[in-house]
């Protein structure tokens, strides 16, 4: 988790300008287009380990971008849109993914066979 705050730090010192800011809006789109291409991956494969692998790899990125959303994102979009009502369902829905995250790391290797969406 370490690495993921690090990570976050870098990104938040990144965040300044316009331009940057549009390249953070890039890379959250692309970090959602990657966790897709594993769930895909998870869902073709016959590996068990290969699942496990990939649940570990979806769960671990979608910690860093949940954070990454909720401490520099969000803050961001409120101040600028004053739209309390869909800064408070973006909460609602990081809730909800951080208890599939938890659920999906608590399954374990031997029963990590299908990831909820």
């Amino acid at each position: 988790m370490a690495k993921a705050k690090k990570r976050a730090a870098k990104r938040r010192s990144r965040a300044r300008s316009p331009a940057v800011q549009q390249d953070a809006i890039a890379l959250l789109k692309a970090d959602h287009r990657q966790v897709e291409e594993w769930f895909e991956q998870f869902e073709s494969t016959r590996s068990d380990d290969r699942k496990q692998r990939l649940a570990q790899q979806c769960c671990q990125a979608l910690k860093v971008h949940t954070q990454i959303e909720e401490e520099i994102f969000y803050p961001a979009f409120l101040e600028a849109t004053e739209e309390a009502e869909t800064h408070h369902e973006a909460q609602v829905e990081h809730n909800g993914a951080k208890r599939l995250i938890a659920e999906i790391e608590a399954a374990g290797p031997r029963t990590t066979t299908t990831m909820p969406r």
